[in-house]
C-alpha cells in the first residue's frame, strides 16, 4: 500500500518554490518552515489545556501543560537549532495517550523565513490552515509531518480514530460533525510514523471499527444494523450480512437469528465463522448503542439486559442505563449539579453532587478512572481545571490567574 514519510528530520527529495494554499505566497520555499517543528514540550504532560482572555485577540490563545507534579508550563515548539522561536498553536487533537496532533500558526513561521522587502507582497495565512499540522509522540516529544495527501478537517468537522493492539492509529475525518461522511480511513502506523489508506478509493462510509489485529470494519448509515464489510489487511474484502456487528477482546462478532457468531481472523486475509452461543429471549434485537465494554469485569454489554464474557450471554436483573461520560470504573449521567453513577464492578447506582464549582467541560475516557474538568468556583470566581476521582471526591489540578477561562481539555495521563 502507499505510505506517505512523514518524519520531520527526513531529507526532501526536492525543494518547491510555489504557492501551496497561502495567500498571495510569491516565490517561497515552505520547507524552510520545517526546521523550526522539531520538538514540543509535552512528555511529563498530564493534562492540556488553552487559556482564553477577553483581552486577547481573536486566534491567540495559548496552549498549557499541567505536568505531572502539578505545575503548569506553556506548550513550546523548539527548532532543531533548540530554540523556541515563539511560534503558536492553534489547535491541539488528542489521538491517543501517547500520540497528539498539533497544528503551529502557520503565520508565524512564515514570518520567521519570509522577510519581504519594499516591492514584495506581505503574507497573511489562516490561523487555520494546517500547512504544518505535524504529529506529536508524546514519549519522544517529537514532530512528524502530517501528510498533504491525507485531509482532515480539524476545526469544523467530525475526526473518529480507533487504536488496534499494536497501539496503531485508525483515522477518518469528516467535514461534517453531526452526519459524519467518511472518504478513506487511514491507518497511522506507530512504529515508523507513516500513514496508509485502508479502504478502495471511491468507498464512502458513516462509521468504522478496528479489531485488535486490524481487520477494518465499516458501514454505511442505512446499514447501521447490518451488511457491514470487513477490509482485511491483506486486502480482501468480506461481506457481513447480519443483523448487528461489534469488537469484544479485539476480535470480531455479530447477531445472527438470536445467536452470536464470531468472525475469526485467519492470517491477514480471511475470516472464519464460529457460533458461539445463542440467546433465548426472542425479544432479543440489537438497537441504539448495542454493544458497551465493562472495563472492570472484562465482559461487553448488549442491548443494555445482557452481558456477554465471550462464551455465554446472560440476561441481567435489571436494565442498565449507560451514560454518556465514561471512565474504565462506571458510567455517569450529569444532570445540573447532580451525578448519576453506575459501578461497573456490580452494577450498583449512587448519586453524588458538585455544589462548590460551576461546571463547564468534562472529559473522560476508558484509560482512567478519573473525570477531569473545567469551570469557575462559586467562593471566588476563579476559573479551575479540577479532578472528579473514582471516589466521587474534587481535587483541584489548577486555578487560572487574572480571570483567563480554561477551555479546551485534554487529559493526557
Amino acid at each position: 500500500m502507499k505510505k506517505f514519510l512523514l518524519m520531520l528530520g527526513a531529507v526532501a527529495l526536492f525543494t518547491a518554490c510555489s504557492d501551496d494554499g497561502g495567500s498571495g505566497s510569491g516565490n517561497i520555499n515552505y520547507e524552510e518552515g520545517y526546521k523550526y517543528l522539531t520538538n514540543l514540550n509535552v512528555s511529563d504532560a498530564k493534562m492540556i489545556y488553552q487559556k482564553s482572555s477577553a483581552t486577547r485577540a481573536t486566534g491567540d490563545d495559548s496552549y498549557y501543560k499541567l505536568d505531572l507534579s502539578g505545575n503548569e508550563v506553556k506548550l513550546s515548539i523548539k527548532g532543531e537549532d533548540g530554540q523556541d522561536h515563539n511560534i503558536g498553536i492553534s489547535k491541539v487533537v488528542k489521538l491517543s495517550d501517547k500520540i497528539i496532533l498539533v497544528n503551529p500558526v502557520e503565520q508565524d513561521i512564515v514570518d520567521l523565513f519570509y522577510k519581504p522587502g519594499p516591492d514584495d507582497e506581505y503574507i497573511s495565512v489562516s490561523n487555520q490552515s494546517i500547512r504544518y499540522l505535524s504529529i506529536v509522540d508524546v514519549q519522544t516529544e517529537k514532530l512528524y509531518r502530517w501528510p498533504k495527501d491525507v485531509h482532515i478537517d480539524l476545526y469544523y468537522g467530525s475526526l473518529k480514530t480507533i487504536l488496534d493492539n499494536q497501539g496503531n492509529i485508525y483515522i477518518a475525518s469528516s467535514s461534517n460533525s453531526n452526519y459524519p461522511e467518511y472518504r478513506q480511513i487511514y491507518k497511522l502506523n506507530v512504529s515508523d510514523f507513516t500513514m496508509q489508506k485502508m479502504l478502495p478509493d471511491e468507498v464512502i462510509c458513516n462509521n468504522f471499527t478496528v479489531t485488535d489485529n486490524g481487520f477494518v470494519v465499516y458501514w454505511s448509515s442505512q446499514e447501521q444494523q447490518q451488511n457491514c464489510r470487513v477490509k482485511c489487511p491483506g486486502g480482501r474484502i468480506y461481506p457481513i450480512s447480519d443483523t448487528y456487528t461489534f469488537i469484544f477482546n479485539g476480535n470480531l462478532y455479530s447477531i445472527r437469528n438470536n445467536a452470536i457468531i464470531q468472525h475469526k481472523t485467519i492470517g491477514n486475509n480471511d475470516l472464519e465463522e464460529k457460533t458461539i452461543c445463542t440467546i433465548s429471549d426472542e425479544q432479543f434485537t440489537g438497537y441504539g448503542e448495542f454493544a458497551v465494554p465493562n472495563h472492570v469485569r472484562k465482559t461487553l454489554l448488549l442491548n443494555e439486559y445482557y452481558e456477554f464474557d465471550g462464551e455465554k450471554c446472560t440476561k441481567l436483573d435489571k436494565q442498565i442505563n449507560i451514560g454518556d461520560i465514561r471512565t474504565n470504573k462506571a458510567w455517569y449521567n450529569r444532570s445540573n449539579t447532580t451525578f448519576s453513577k453506575i459501578a461497573m464492578k456490580d452494577y450498583q447506582e449512587s448519586q453524588f453532587q458538585i455544589l462548590d464549582y460551576e461546571i463547564q467541560s468534562l472529559s473522560a475516557n476508558s484509560e482512567s478512572s478519573n473525570i477531569t474538568f473545567t469551570g469557575f468556583r462559586y467562593s471566588d470566581g476563579a476559573n479551575v481545571v479540577g479532578t472528579i476521582t473514582e471516589t466521587d471526591e474534587v481535587v483541584i489540578d489548577n486555578v487560572a490567574e487574572n480571570g483567563n477561562k480554561i477551555i479546551n481539555l485534554i487529559s493526557l495521563n
